[in-house]
């Protein structure tokens, strides 16, 4: 599927009045989903290989959801086209019932090797708070995602960094909706928009990849 969306690192904002603000904005009904909580870890090999390539692969454990069966969340992403301001990517996903990651990491490990000769990793782990509102109707919608995210090294959970994600990101309205809408919390917010993903976003902040 195909992903298309603005993310503001350090918004430290009021999601709801944003959320409200744009659907005044933009004229679409707002819709809050309330809050949502998942365990993250992302998979590469020592030398960032995939990271390199622009691509992540993420595991993700609703919390909410991890007594009711749901199992682990792998998710694939990479990028499709460049867009100033915005992430454009190819986002597979799959839902697996296995309920602990070490199998999975075990699997993709010995796949890795098998392809290029690396061995894959953990190589961040990350808690995620959302709290989502879509504004439009079925179909053609924008969802507003403020995530309050802990990125942790996978070697020493103590040493950690939390920052707040703003994230709007296109669910059918079309791309000139959501670059108003981008554009709209730029200027009010005075926020300023980063293309580098969470992934590299937290490696850097806990100086885990060269630079």
């Amino acid at each position: 599927m195909k992903e298309v969306e603005a993310e503001f690192p350090s918004a430290n904002i009021d999601v709801e009045h944003a959320a409200g603000y744009l659907a005044q904005r933009l004229s679409l009904p707002v819709i809050p989903h309330g809050l949502t909580h998942s365990r993250d870890i992302f998979i590469d090999t020592a030398n960032f290989e995939l990271l390199n390539r622009g691509f992540t692969f993420r595991l993700r454990q609703k919390l909410d959801n991890i007594y009711s069966g749901e199992g682990t969340r792998l998710t694939f992403k990479f990028p499709l086209e460049e867009i100033p301001d915005l992430l454009v990517r190819e986002e597979l996903k799959m839902k697996t019932s296995v309920r602990e990651f070490g199998e999975v990491i075990q699997f993709l490990s010995g796949m890795s090797f098998a392809i290029i000769k690396e061995t894959a990793q953990i190589t961040l782990a990350v808690e995620e708070t959302s709290r989502e509102f879509d504004l439009g109707r079925s179909g053609s919608m924008l969802r507003l995602a403020y995530d309050a995210v802990k990125f942790k090294d996978p070697a020493d959970a103590k040493r950690t960094h939390a920052v707040n994600y703003l994230e709007i990101e296109d669910h059918g309205v079309g791309l000139d909706v959501l670059l108003q809408a981008k554009a709209a919390l730029e200027e009010y917010y005075s926020l300023s928009p980063s293309t580098e993903g969470k992934y590299r976003y937290g490696l850097k902040a806990l100086s885990l990849f060269p630079s």
